[in-house]
């Protein structure tokens, strides 16, 4: 035993060496998170965030640094610098190259957004009613475009829909059209391979936005392209909120498919939309916007009367134009307002000009899914909708299925369509666009495809009856905890 212990006697030396060590790792590692800490904290000060939202990530941050570090690498920026800086780029190049001199004044209505928003006239509407529609009409404009096809999708799902959008476009790309289509990484997520392969064989591209994987990217994985934007030899496009699966698209009877719209746009308004889509794409595809020249450059010539406003929002945008706008319209509507929208979880900003809009007797009317396809959001927006009815806001459930339309009515002057949600990650986060639009015609159309939904609703009340819709306090008050770091 004795000759055992001096043969592994430890040096005190070595022992004392060792614990130096550990003490500066130690030591290093917590310099390291409060350095991190406080640069986080700094940007997140800086960004435009609610304030819960902001005293969530500092609280997280400060309290448990090891965690919400790298929770905020991977999921907390709202803001991409570089990609502000490409889309200013593309934005300065775009004007340099424009042919068409900009309005010196806007004459429409106070609700129109001021003087730098992307408003044109002459444009040509039309509303894709449902999922069957925008299906076929989606399919002929593949089958027809003479020779661009640009789609920025964030689901390409690999089902029915999904697999005839890309046979038609895999055969056009063969036939000599150039057909560029951009995917989120998150949204599309393990379902596009071979349709990236197929589309890329027969001679057109294909490019993810933000790499799910966060080391794949300088930019943070937060960051989702939300947009739905499809155009057509640079002069007509659909946009809406419909992805590129069975759930949205399709014209076989489905009573899973989500009901939804798209508009369809055609004019000089296009312009703006493919200098989103150029961007976009010039950024996932990691190229020079000066191989887009023509494009950026084109102008379409007018075809209608319709006056519509192009509204890009995200991280690549300094300001938050879309929150804005919905703001702008909720606080100068004079009469009455529609919202519809399949998840409603609005930053304070935007309740609280709700709340008191209503108290002061504007008729505000909701129309949401009864159950949405996400649990966590139809619990999270509970309180919400409890404060609103008392304020005297009317609240329509839809019941049939998932409501999954973004629309937002007032005055009978104006209207807003698109991709996103009344919720912070899409008025916030996403990349997202959207449709202003101030033509009464267009504006009624509208307006009677969301009077038609009430058909099939249920009053606030009546959908509350029900115990079972009513979620528990315990699973309100989790939500409300993680509501602000979503």
């Amino acid at each position: 035993m004795w000759d055992w212990l001096k043969t592994h006697t430890i040096d005190p030396m070595a022992e004392l060496l060792g614990a130096g060590i550990l003490f500066l790792l130690t030591n290093f590692f917590i310099v390291l998170g409060i350095i991190c800490a406080v640069l986080i904290l700094r940007r997140v000060s800086e960004e435009r965030r609610s304030p819960s939202n902001t005293f969530a990530w500092l609280l997280l941050v400060l309290l448990i640094p090891f965690l919400g570090v790298p929770l905020y690498l991977l999921f907390g920026g709202r803001k991409s610098r570089r990609k502000a800086r490409l889309k200013s780029e593309i934005s300065r190049y775009a004007e340099s190259l424009s042919l068409r001199e900009t309005p010196a004044e806007n004459k429409l209505d106070p609700l129109v957004a001021e003087a730098d928003a992307q408003c044109s006239q002459g444009n040509h509407f039309e509303l894709l009613p449902d999922g069957a529609s925008t299906y076929q009409r989606l399919l002929h404009e593949i089958d027809e475009a003479e020779h661009t096809i640009h789609i920025a999708t964030y689901i390409l799902g690999n089902d029915r829909s999904g697999q005839t959008i890309i046979d038609r476009l895999a055969k056009r790309a063969t036939e000599g059209v150039t057909v560029r289509v951009l995917l989120d990484s998150l949204g599309s997520w393990n379902k596009t391979r071979l349709a990236r392969v197929k589309i890329r064989q027969c001679g057109g591209e294909v490019a993810m936005f933000i790499p799910v994987l966060p080391l794949q990217s300088q930019t943070s994985a937060n960051l989702r392209n939300h947009r739905k934007i499809a155009i057509f030899d640079n002069y007509r496009a659909i946009t809406g909120g419909q992805n590129l699966d069975n759930r949205f698209l399709g014209d076989w009877p489905d009573e899973a498919r989500f009901t939804d719209f798209s508009v369809v746009t055609q004019g000089p308004a296009v312009a703006e939309l493919s200098r989103t889509f150029i961007a976009d794409w010039t950024f996932a595809a990691k190229q020079s916007p000066a191989r887009y020249k023509e494009i950026l450059q084109y102008i379409p010539e007018e075809a209608g009367n319709s006056t519509v406003e192009v509204i890009a929002s995200g991280p690549d945008i300094p300001d938050d134009p879309l929150w804005e706008q919905v703001l702008r319209i909720i606080q100068e509507f004079k009469q009455h307002l529609t919202i519809v929208t399949p998840y409603f979880i609005p930053d304070e900003v935007l309740l609280q000009s709700l709340l008191v809009k209503a108290h002061t007797g504007r008729r505000i009317q909701l129309i949401l899914p009864l159950r949405s396809n996400q649990r966590m959001a139809d619990i999270a927006r509970f309180r919400t909708l409890a404060q609103l009815h008392t304020a005297g806001v009317e609240i329509l459930f839809y019941e049939p299925g998932m409501l999954h339309a973004k629309l937002v009515l007032a005055d009978d002057m104006i209207a807003l369509t698109g991709s996103a949600n009344i919720d912070a990650r899409s008025l916030f986060v996403n990349f997202e666009i959207a449709l202003a639009h101030y033509t009464a015609a267009d504006i009624r159309t509208l307006s009677d495809w969301a009077i038609n939904l009430k058909k099939d609703c249920i009053d606030y009340k009546t959908a509350m009856s029900d115990a079972s819709r009513i979620p528990s306090k315990l699973s309100q008050d989790v939500v409300q905890l993680l509501v602000p770091l979503l």
